[in-house]
């Protein structure tokens, strides 16, 4: 696990690649963020908790993720990350139909 006084802070979504509509961070960089930002704990988290995935997930909308979900290991069930999910970019391009309807022409006064 990541320890040690300096903050890790959490990833945006400028810091990926944009065409990656979906990141993941995984279950010890989870625990990493929510024991920093809750410092005074008898013992620092070390399992998967629903504090824990709400806590992640407030911080995905909060650093700019359009949302967050959960991310479950296939064989034992426990949440191996979460996964961070960006707005979809689109482009908006002219139909060639729309581009070439009618030439314009000056208007008679």
């Amino acid at each position: 696990m990541v320890t040690g006084a300096k903050r890790v802070n959490f990833p945006k979504p400028g810091a990926t690649k944009e065409k990656e509509a979906i990141t993941m961070i995984d279950a010890e960089r989870m625990l990493v963020h929510y024991n920093q930002d809750h410092p005074g704990l008898k013992a620092p988290a070390k399992r998967i908790t629903p504090k824990i995935t709400n806590h992640t997930g407030k911080l995905a909308i909060e650093a700019g993720w359009v949302g967050a979900a959960v991310a479950k290991d296939a064989i034992t069930g426990h949440t191996s990350g979460m996964m961070l999910l960006r707005t979809k970019k689109t482009t908006i391009q002219p139909d060639v139909v729309d581009a070439e309807v009618v030439p314009l022409k000056a208007l008679k006064g």
